[in-house]
């Protein structure tokens, strides 16, 4: 009986969208490819990130919309010569260097499926603004290397006076993982709409690990806020 209840509000909230659609000239459904930049705040160094997205949403009405998304975000900062102990002690040693005990390069690669619900500040021919929420699963494959330990030596002079200090020797340890989970996604979406109902838009979004008691380990987590442009089509 309780299924049937909610089969019949969900019925009828999309018949009584559509019908609302049809009055306003709001097409109902509309279809959006995203590209943009990921952060990682678990990443000591962020670099090289890509985000992906493909959205499409329905309105329930004016106010609400329901909505499905796809997404792929990676970020990679990992040293290809991390193994080569020479190369790496010129890098250490270098003024660019990160490096020192606790320093990490990583990278990771996520896919995401998830469904949204949008909340409608605007919904009109020309413009379109939206507060939503996402839930859905995620797979990450990320990888980790670490500097464990260095070892220093410095050069005085003959009075005892500091000169210079290198690096001469290190220890690190690379780690990979695999992890699949549920994620949150709150975003803001704006579009604007030509006459032809294809958009441009921007959307600022946040993926959320739901598996907090990993949230100190290594490898790096999911996790990431973007800012992506996209492009579509409403119909």
């Amino acid at each position: 009986m309780r299924l049937f209840a909610i089969w019949l509000l969900v019925s009828a909230s999309l018949w009584y969208g559509e019908q609302l659609c049809a009055q306003t000239g709001i097409p109902k459904s509309s279809l959006a490819f995203g590209i943009g930049i990921p952060a990682h705040p678990d990443m000591d160094i962020d670099e090289n990130g890509l985000f992906l997205s493909l959205n499409y949403r329905r309105n329930i009405g004016k106010v609400f919309n329901w909505g499905a998304l796809l997404l792929r975000s990676s970020a990679n900062s990992e040293l290809d010569f991390f193994d080569d102990t020479s190369r790496m002690l010129d890098y250490l040693n270098s003024p660019n260097s990160p490096g020192g005990i606790g320093t990490s390069w990583s990278k990771i690669e996520t896919y995401a499926l998830g469904g949204q619900l949008h909340i409608n500040a605007v919904n009109r021919p020309g413009h379109f603004l939206s507060f939503s929420g996402g839930i859905g699963y995620y797979t990450s494959r990320s990888s980790n290397q670490r500097l464990i330990e260095v070892t220093e030596e410095s050069i005085f002079t003959t009075e005892g006076a500091f000169i210079s200090s290198s690096i001469t020797d290190f220890e690190g340890e690379t780690r990979s993982e695999r992890k699949t989970e549920l994620f949150a996604m709150p975003a803001i979406t704006y579009q604007f709409i030509f006459n032809s109902n294809f958009f441009i838009g921007a959307e600022v979004n946040l993926l959320l690990d739901l598996d907090a008691q990993e949230l100190t380990q290594h490898p790096v987590l999911a996790n990431f806020y973007s800012f992506n442009l996209h492009v579509g089509k409403r119909f």
